[in-house]
């Protein structure tokens, strides 16, 4: 298919964008209900939340990236009509992602010393320590989660993860309501019922997927309900991603531990811009995962030139999006923080930091679209070399002089990090458009349907 009008372009990425978009969202919102929820306790409980889920997410985060690859494998063996075959893949990858789960249990003594190293305040340790537990407890539903979301966008069931997304927020936020505050029956349980109240939302979360998930799965034949061959070369494929993200997330910690250094005002300051911000970036991550679809599909028609407008295209929506939220951030951070906390100085201080991340939006949009392309080439080894070089060599050296060497605090950070991402934009762009037209067909096709559709 040749596009001639470029609105068609744009038409076919938000055709594919908006139902995960609005899924991302959804689960988006289950983090920010905490975090307006426990605003309304105090800067202590605050920080704690957020340092326990940074540390909560350390661990998610390269699990995340080794279960992405079912997004390579799995929608072959949907195009394929291989039923037995997806049938085994599911189950085996369902029971991996369960012990997974277990293995992040198992960490959290290693999780709790490392608190001690990022706050020095007992109350807020004692309540991170008291989230962080039951957060990890539940680790296998978050695992189980991961995965099902995968084998739903295989199974191009994208509408039923946007419905199923905001069963569990509205679940979510009724919790939060019944057990931090405590109503009626409920003891009030502050930061430790915030944290069973998205354990309980996520386990409803995995009984709808699976319950509904489970039907599509049927075959005829018998196959095998744990296999090795298939473990073995999905591993191939997942450990890499894996890697990438536990680069990114070690980073991260590392940056959000400076911070901590500053005091419980600036970790508190901290988690509130970033779950606002945090809204453009999801919608940004959506439609990356679409592009990063897109250039697989068209590299596997040979059609390279294609898949350079799927970039070009993606990146102007992704610009555009994050740039049109960006504007609210500038111009309205007040109100938006005022959702979360009434604190007057860290009303303050995050306002002044949400209005900073309002210029970092339109970096981040080019560097989430160009990074997808490079994905979507299998480029995924060259993207995990350039994300360690510059992430410890310029990140968080720069992160460091704008905190403490200039004296601008948490801003400071942010200069560091906004810096970084204009070079990994800049980076990604060049060698994208350098490496498309040498790109091999991958050796596991993506299946697209977009096309059927939009006929």
């Amino acid at each position: 298919m040749t596009w001639k009008l470029p609105w068609r372009e744009y038409r076919r990425l938000l055709h594919l964008a908006l139902p995960v978009m609005a899924g991302f969202l959804a689960f988006h919102v289950l983090g920010i209900v905490d975090v307006i929820m426990v605003g309304r306790l105090g800067r202590e409980a605050l920080a704690a939340v957020g340092l326990a889920n940074t540390l909560f997410f350390f661990l998610i985060s390269p699990l995340e990236g080794f279960l992405g690859a079912a997004l390579i494998v799995l929608p072959a063996l949907v195009a394929q009509k291989a039923t037995t075959k997806l049938r085994s893949a599911v189950e085996t990858l369902s029971l991996v992602s369960f012990l997974l789960g277990g293995v992040v249990f198992v960490s959290f003594p290693f999780l709790s010393w490392y608190l001690g190293t990022m706050s020095s305040d007992e109350t807020v340790l004692r309540l991170a320590r008291e989230y962080l537990l039951i957060r990890v407890a539940g680790g296998f539903l978050w695992t189980l989660s991961l995965l099902w979301y995968r084998v739903f966008l295989a199974l191009e069931k994208n509408t039923l993860v946007a419905l199923f997304s905001y069963i569990v927020v509205a679940i979510n936020i009724v919790g939060n309501w019944l057990l931090i505050f405590g109503v009626g029956p409920f003891p009030a349980m502050g930061v430790a019922g915030a944290a069973l109240a998205t354990l309980f939302a996520q386990l409803v979360n995995v009984v709808l997927m699976v319950s509904f998930g489970w039907k599509s799965l049927v075959s005829r034949e018998k196959g095998s309900v744990f296999s090795w061959a298939f473990l073995k070369e999905f591993t191939l494929i997942g450990w890499p991603m894996g890697m990438t993200y536990l680069i990114e997330i070690v980073a991260w910690t590392l940056f959000v531990t400076m911070i901590a250094k500053l005091g419980t005002m600036a970790v508190a300051t901290h988690e509130i811009a970033l779950k606002i911000k945090d809204i453009s970036l999801l919608l940004g991550i959506a439609i990356a995962n679409v592009i990063t679809q897109q250039v697989s599909f068209f590299i596997g028609q040979k059609k390279p030139e294609e898949a350079c407008r799927v970039v070009k295209r993606g990146a102007e929506i992704n610009a555009f999006v994050m740039g049109v939220i960006g504007i609210g951030y500038w111009f309205f951070p007040e109100v938006l923080v005022g959702l979360v906390s009434q604190d007057g100085a860290l009303v303050e201080s995050s306002t002044r930091l949400l209005r900073f991340m309002a210029l970092y939006q339109i970096a981040d949009a080019l560097f989430i679209a160009y990074r997808a392309g490079l994905e979507g080439l299998g480029k995924t080894a060259l993207i995990r070399n350039v994300s360690l070089f510059l992430d410890y060599l310029l990140w968080l050296p720069l992160a460091w002089v704008g905190t403490f060497l200039f004296g601008w605090g948490v801003i400071g950070a942010w200069v560091g990090l906004t810096a970084t991402v204009v070079v990994l934009a800049v980076v990604f762009f060049r060698v994208f458009f350098r490496e498309v037209w040498k790109a091999k067909i991958p050796a596991t096709p993506v299946v697209s349907m977009a096309e059927e559709e939009l006929r």
